[in-house]
Order: C-alpha cells, then structure tokens, then sequence
C-alpha cells in the first residue's frame, strides 16, 4: 500500500472527475507532496470530498446498476451492467479511501499531536473521525475485509485486511470517540471549512449516532440499532448531504450531473429498470389508494433531461446529494422498531417518512402537475391484515410492514450504497427483500461485493485471492 499526502485544495478539482483519482495524483510527478506539518485547516476539506466521491461516484453507479436502479447502455457500463467487473474499477474508490481520507486524517492528528490542540481542533478532531467511520463503513460493506489497523502506517508497507467483524467494531468505537468529543466543554461551534455543516456540533453528534446505527442494522444487530437511530438525525435540515455551489463551477455540481453529461453521456440510464417501473402505474407498483409515487417516479427519472441549472430531478446541476439523512435514520427506526418493539413502532415511524415524503422538503417537483401527484397518506394497521392493501398475499401483518419498510428504503436510497446493502444483507427473508430481477439469465444470486483495487493487489501481499463477485461478504454469509 503506497501513500501520500495531497493538499486538500487539490481535492476540489479531483473528487468529482470521472477519469481522475487519488491513484492518478499520486502518478503525477507535478503533485503536491511534502513532509512539512500541513494545517487541519488546509486538509479537513479534502477528506470531506474525497468521502463524497467514495459514496456518489463510479462504485456506487455500478452498485445501483446491481440493485435495478440503472441500467448500464452502452461500452463499459453495458459490460458492468452484465456483471463484467475486474479489479481496476475499485482503484479511485480505493484511493478516496486511504490516500484520501485515513491518509489525511493521520496527517491532521500528528499536527495535533506536536503542537497541541485547541477547540477548534477538537471540532476538527471528531468531524475527520465521523468522515473516517462514514467512508470505511462503505469501504467494508462493499469490500469486505480491509486493510484499516495497520493502513496507512508508514512502517508497515504490506498492511493485513482486518475481520469484517473488527473493522465495524472499531467503527463504532471511533463513532462514540467522535461523540464524546463533541460533547466536551470547550469545543468550537463554528468551521468556516465546514462543506456539511459549517461546524454545528450538534448536526454532526446526530450523525454519528445514525451511522452508528446504520452499522449494527448492516451487521443485524437490531435492538442496538434501534437504540443508537432515537438519537439520529432528528430533522430534514440536519441531514449530512453535499450540496453544488450555485457558482456552476466545474468539479462543484452533482456527481451524477457531471457523470451524464461528460464524456461517458449514454452510457447509463434510468429506462425500464425495476425502480422506475416500480413507481409507475403498472400492475405491481406501489401506488394504491393512499400513495401516488408520479411525482417522484419523474423526479428519480435520471437522464431524462440534462439537469442543467436544475434542482428537480436526481441529476439536476445543483441537486443536492444525501449522504446520511432525516429520512434514513426514520426507516431504521422504522425497521428496528418493527423487528424489536412492535407493530405499533415500526408503522409510526413509517408514517413519519410518508408525511416527510409529502411535505416540500422531500424533492422538487420536476413539473407544475407533480403537485396533485405526491401523496402519502399515512396507513393504519388494517392495511397491513391478511387482505389489505398492503397485504393481499396473506402474510403475517408484521412481515408486510417490514416488506413496506424495506421497499421505501429500496426508493428512498436511489443513488445510495442502500438498495444494493438490503439486497444482500436480507437476501435469506425472501417475503420481504425487494425482488429486483437478474441482469442476466444465467444469474442466480445478485453481486455480493466488489473487488479489491488492483492496485492494492500490485503493492500488498497480503491481499486476498480466488475471490469474485458472487462470493458474499463476511456478514452476509
């Protein structure tokens, strides 16, 4: 594992490039490098980029493309659409993760270290460790065991792949870290370098705590993740996502924006995919009495129009991008609830998600008409019984709930890591998992994981071998 240090504000015109990553940098001979103490200040911005790009860019299109949410057209995306993948589409991810993130990171803790640290730096301090929790979280559901307790440790150049199992356990302990910082007496409230919050302490400890439980709800560990989601994120506004700047400069849009207007335009799309038909009026759809999806079925139209200057549709220009949100934390509350307190909990927080979904703060309506189209009334128990309209196949009342559940995650978590995560982390509870169809006839279980960078492969030997695609993930097997 080879790394090095970049100036964060070179990350600005990397981390939403198509055909650029940290790997690519560090080939550069003109790259910025250097073994001088470099500011938190002049880094924490990169990392927070970098995280972006690990969690919206080429990996997270490929995994919609896995989960029915895309559909690869034409030259790479077609051949990855069909399950085409080699290990060369993980080296920018890889890169994100440890030249850009745990790299930086490290850098800003031995700054701390030799010269102290103040309150600003303690802000600082615990907003790196909940970016680090976020983007590893990612790395080894996608990935599975990782090098992280022995990366980017200049001494050792051939770092182990620690346990799935470990690696979230060390998450969650770095996520309370980050809590207990943010909760000490002489913490800064204010971070002008700040991309998500502009320092606010409290909107960053929420956001631990629903990481938190998005981790135990990937490792089914639900009582502890209906504990840690009570102290999530409490409101739309608190929301961790990216949002471009209204300057259009280039590099600052929506990651999808820039994708499908660039050089790979066409080479993915949203057409006739189970998603979109999902939404549409055809038999099998969600929409019923209580629920018109039109209007967000045009919203998640991506591609459907350029997006430029736009704000409402999922590839609009200055769209912004849901990295850990309002609505996530309600489903897994709503979800734990169902599965650990009772019927009652988990459709009371249901409820609270469709009343989100109807208010103005969910998605911009892409025409004057989606208005009368957005509705989502709350549902009542009955609807769930053998026969109600959430419930015409006869299950237990409860499955249905959690099948509805998982279904609003599956739509609620387009352009996420999500609908590809329940895909597998459910696929042994077939009553309620999403029934997202094959790419190819041949196929028998979805992609269970990526493939380490090829890159890791040519620098460490202790990187795995004999893996493919199909074989799952530590804690899906």
């Amino acid at each position: 594992m080879r790394t090095k240090i970049l100036i964060g504000i070179y990350c600005t015109f990397l981390m939403f490039s198509c055909s650029e990553s940290f790997e690519e940098l560090n080939r550069n001979p003109n790259a910025i490098t250097t073994d001088e103490l470099i500011p938190p200040d002049l880094l924490v911005k990169g990392t927070m980029l970098a995280n972006i790009s690990l969690n919206m860019s080429h990996l997270q299109r490929i995994s919609g493309m896995w989960s029915g949410q895309y559909r690869g057209e034409i030259a790479l995306y077609l051949g990855l659409y069909n399950y085409d993948f080699s290990s060369e589409e993980s080296n920018s991810g890889w890169g994100y993760l440890y030249n850009g993130i745990l790299k930086q990171n490290r850098e800003i803790g031995r700054y701390y270290n030799i010269n102290g640290i103040d309150g600003k730096g303690i802000l600082i301090t615990a907003i790196t460790r909940i970016i680090e929790a976020h983007a590893v979280g990612t790395a080894t559901v996608i990935w599975g065991d990782i090098p992280y307790s022995e990366a980017v440790v200049e001494t050792i150049e051939d770092p182990k792949f620690d346990s799935q199992v470990d690696v979230y356990r060390s998450l969650q302990i770095l996520l309370d870290e980050a809590i207990v910082l943010l909760e000490s007496d002489v913490i800064d409230d204010n971070l002008s370098e700040d991309i998500f919050f502009e320092g606010d302490k409290e909107k960053w400890k929420e956001t631990a705590y629903t990481l938190k439980a998005r981790y135990y709800l990937q490792t089914k560990q639900y009582d502890l993740a209906h504990e840690a989601a009570k102290k999530g994120i409490s409101a739309h506004e608190n929301t961790m996502k990216f949002t471009p700047l209204e300057t259009r400069i280039l590099g600052t849009e929506n990651v999808l924006y820039r994708f499908m207007i660039g050089g790979r335009r066409g080479y993915m799309s949203a057409d006739d995919t189970y998603c979109r038909n999902l939404l549409s009026t055809n038999e099998g759809n969600r929409n019923n009495a209580k629920t018109n999806e039109k209007a967000r079925r045009n919203y998640l139209n991506a591609g459907a129009s350029t997006g430029t200057g736009r704000t409402n549709i999922i590839n609009g220009e200055l769209t912004p991008m849901n990295l850990v949100s309002y609505q996530e934390n309600l489903l897994i509350l709503a979800e734990t609830g169902a599965r650990t307190v009772s019927f009652g909990e988990g459709l009371s927080q249901l409820n609270l998600v469709r009343a989100f979904l109807e208010s103005e703060n969910s998605f911009d309506l892409r025409f004057s008409s989606d208005e009368d189209d957005k509705i989502y009334q709350p549902y009542e128990e009955i609807d769930f019984e053998i026969n109600g309209m959430e419930n015409q196949d006869g299950i237990d009342k409860n499955r249905a709930l959690l099948r509805e559940i998982i279904e609003e995650r599956y739509v609620t978590g387009f352009g996420t890591f999500i609908p590809w995560n329940d895909l597998r982390r459910l696929q042994n509870e077939p009553d309620i998992t999403v029934p997202v169809p094959f790419n190819k006839s041949d196929i028998s279980i979805h992609p269970q994981r990526f493939i380490i960078s090829q890159n890791e492969f040519e620098s460490n030997s202790n990187s795995p071998s004999g893996l493919s695609i199909f074989d799952p993930i530590p804690i899906n097997q």
